[in-house]
């Protein structure tokens, strides 16, 4: 996963977990149902935002909201 130093903000920006626009690293989390051949949309989410879990059983990562 490539980390970002800084969000790109144009757009008015906001992490989709914390809902703000702050300055710090970034990782681009691809979007489910946005395949177009080789590409997938993506968004920006903060790298401190995410609290992953790995189910070994299921072979899924997700995102724990608390």
């Amino acid at each position: 996963m490539r980390v970002f130093k800084k969000p790109n903000l144009s757009g008015d920006w906001k992490c989709p977990i914390c809902n703000t626009s702050e300055i710090k690293e970034v990782v681009l989390i691809e979007i489910e149902g946005t395949e177009d051949g080789k590409t997938m949309g993506a968004e920006q989410v903060h790298l401190d935002c995410l609290n992953l879990t790995l189910s070994k059983e299921k072979k899924i990562i997700y995102q724990s909201i608390k």
